[in-house]
């Protein structure tokens, strides 16, 4: 395609969507720089073979500049490029510092929801349900264990609950990571699958098949009615 020419918004929408839909640049250091220099050059080849006269040819140069910046936003925000600021006021690590009780955690997941801080309370809410299940011996928590990593150990001791501790960790990661903020109920469910987890037993037999050893399969087997 000779760059000279005029990019109708089809065609450029099409070029970028193209470019920035490839996977090898979601987690690449240098994606940013990536970013504007591409669209920097895709910028001054549309220019440079405009006409300063033609009224259409500006009016699409306009609309493609404004296509871009929702595109590469969007992108940002979708990729988690772009964060929330300063709003979360707790630590979003499963294992953050100081190590509290799980009661102690649903009752400042509790405070934080009266408060109105959504965000604070469904982060403090998964907490107490992760530092619960690791007091109770059900969950080993390990550094940087995500919320869907501790929701899929959870849903072992509790398969009734798999589905909505899922839901509870889509939650988690909206309040700390996301641009968003939850919506009163999702950290007000939250809270409450950390309470019913906190009071419930698990199921036992099916955590016990999924951590027994495996059989030794060169073990000789043992014989029957041995002679004395």
């Amino acid at each position: 395609m000779n760059p000279d020419l005029p990019v109708d918004p089809d065609t450029a929408r099409e070029r970028v969507l193209e470019e920035l839909s490839k996977q090898e640049y979601d987690d690449s250091p240098g994606f940013i720089d990536w970013l504007l220099a591409t669209i920097d050059a895709w910028l001054t080849d549309l220019l440079d073979g405009i006409d300063g006269s033609s009224t259409a040819q500006a009016a699409i140069a306009i609309a493609v500049v404004l296509l871009l910046a929702v595109v590469v936003f969007l992108l940002l925000r979708r990729t988690g490029l772009i964060r929330r600021g300063a709003s979360l006021g707790v630590a979003p690590e499963l294992d953050a510092e100081p190590v509290l009780s799980g009661a102690q955690l649903r009752e400042a997941a509790h405070a934080a929801i009266t408060e109105g801080r959504l965000d604070d309370g469904a982060v403090l809410a998964l907490r107490a349900l992760v530092r619960d299940l690791e007091e109770r011996t059900l969950l080993d928590v390990v550094a940087g264990m995500t919320s869907h990593e501790a929701a899929t150990a959870a849903g072992l001791a509790f398969p009734e609950l798999e589905g909505r501790l899922r839901q509870g960790a889509a939650a988690f990661d909206t309040a700390a990571y996301s641009v968003r903020s939850v919506r009163p109920k999702q950290a007000e469910d939250l809270l409450r699958l950390a309470e019913f987890i906190a009071e419930s037993s698990p199921d036992l037999s099916r955590l016990e098949a999924t951590t027994a050893p495996a059989s030794d399969p060169f073990a000789e087997p043992e014989q029957a009615g041995r002679r004395a």
